[in-house]
């Protein structure tokens, strides 16, 4: 076997540009989102962008996408149920954010394949961040 075929695979968090490739996406995400409008429909949501720097968001985007990516363990926050509970999500809303976070990969230049493997993983957690009142259990990932 070649030198090549032996070596392993990248990870998606190197393949992101590690820390600082996830950052400087997570940045341009978090002021989509906090600007979006159809995602601030939700009282919840809206209070919650008003009430809290974006600082402190991106950090925990940032921390939870660089663990789910295959980089170091460093998410400091709730799991994804309990740190929606309150937010009463709806299907519509994790897709307006699941549009975003996909257009934001786009945009940043991040290549088709790492945008699928972490749209996959995006998607993964659709349960536990959409609220059970709204939950459609015939939805399939794209």
């Amino acid at each position: 076997m070649s030198e090549a075929g032996m070596e392993e695979q990248e990870s998606l968090y190197e393949r992101l540009g590690g820390a600082y490739g996830i950052a400087g996406a997570v940045d341009v995400l978090t002021e989509r989102l906090f600007e979006n409008d159809t995602a601030n429909q939700n009282p919840v949501t809206a209070e919650f962008h008003e009430e809290h720097d974006p600082a402190g968001f991106k950090y925990l985007v940032t921390a939870w996408t660089i663990e789910h990516a295959g980089g170091p363990e460093v998410y400091p926050g709730r799991d994804m149920e309990a740190a929606h509970d309150e937010l009463a999500v709806s299907e519509l809303e994790f897709d307006v954010v699941r549009t975003e976070i996909k257009a934001t990969l786009y945009h940043v230049g991040v290549p088709e394949q790492e945008v699928r493997e972490l749209m996959n993983i995006i998607d993964m957690f659709r349960d536990e961040v959409v609220a059970d009142k709204y939950r459609d259990e015939s939805w399939t990932a794209p």
